[in-house]
């Protein structure tokens, strides 16, 4: 597994790692693979970046505590950082900055998006259910 970073930020993963908080060479936390697959299979930086978030924090909660009365010191500190980091995320995706698409927003828009071989259509019609017959 790789791990890599540009502080200039040139590509969505360098930019992924970035908003992650991943970008320490010395406390690697996801590689460059799991970072490009999250991206390959997400719209948007910021959605990967929320499952990236989820993930470090499903791998905190399997390290064992080296306390005997739970979460030590510094790992609660991560964990409550990646969680409010987890929340501000899930909350700028949901003000649409990750570029939200609806069809049919104007009457020209939706003849494109009729007219586009490659838009998945639904089934469904306005007045579909009409008998026309009578």
């Amino acid at each position: 597994m790789s791990w890599s970073y540009d502080d200039t930020l040139p590509t969505d993963r360098d930019k992924l790692r970035f908003r992650i908080g991943d970008i320490d060479t010395e406390e690697q936390l996801l590689s460059n693979e799991t970072l490009d697959t999250l991206l390959s299979i997400r719209p948007s930086v910021i959605l990967a970046a929320i499952d990236a978030v989820e993930g470090i924090l499903a791998k905190f909660a399997r390290e064992i505590d080296r306390q005997a009365l739970g979460l030590g010191g510094p790992r609660s500190q991560k964990t409550m950082h990646y969680r409010q980091l987890l929340n501000d995320l899930r909350s700028e995706a949901a003000q649409g900055s990750t570029g939200v698409y609806f069809g049919g927003g104007s009457i020209s828009g939706k003849e494109a998006f009729r007219n586009d071989s490659d838009a998945p259509l639904t089934p469904f019609r306005l007045n579909q259910f009409d008998n026309n017959e009578s």
